[in-house]
């Protein structure tokens, strides 16, 4: 039985920073982070962003959707979505059109809404 090419689709890719590793520096990419170590520095990709629970980061953060459970040190900018989980906590600003907050989680910062989902911003009410 030969597979249709349709069928054969490779699995989006993701890289991990493990429990018990650090990574100093800046981590760029397309593909999405998960985050259950500890980084000190920028987080830049294109696609999702994961500070696991029990995690730290220190630096600022851009991703498509940043989900965070454990601790942020820094701003964090995504373009379609923020998640703070129950035990989550973030000091620094959020960036982002959309924003769901566990009850539980920890926010010292302001909150900036100001653009529709694709990053398009909203047009102001004509006077």
């Amino acid at each position: 039985m030969r597979e249709h090419p349709q069928e054969h689709r490779p699995t989006a890719s993701i890289t991990v920073i493990a429990r018990d590793s650090r990574l100093k520096g800046e981590l760029v990419g397309t593909a999405g982070v998960r985050i259950e170590g500890q980084v000190e520095g920028n987080v830049t990709v294109d696609g999702p962003v994961e500070v696991a629970e029990g995690a730290k980061l220190q630096g600022e953060v851009k991703g498509r959707t940043v989900k965070v459970g454990g601790e942020v040190l820094g701003n964090i900018h995504a373009m379609e979505l923020v998640e703070l989980l129950a035990s989550a906590s973030v000091k620094g600003d959020l960036h982002t059109p959309s924003l769901h907050v566990v009850e539980g989680a920890h926010l010292e910062g302001q909150v900036h809404m100001d653009a529709r989902p694709g990053g398009k911003p909203q047009e102001k009410p004509k006077s």
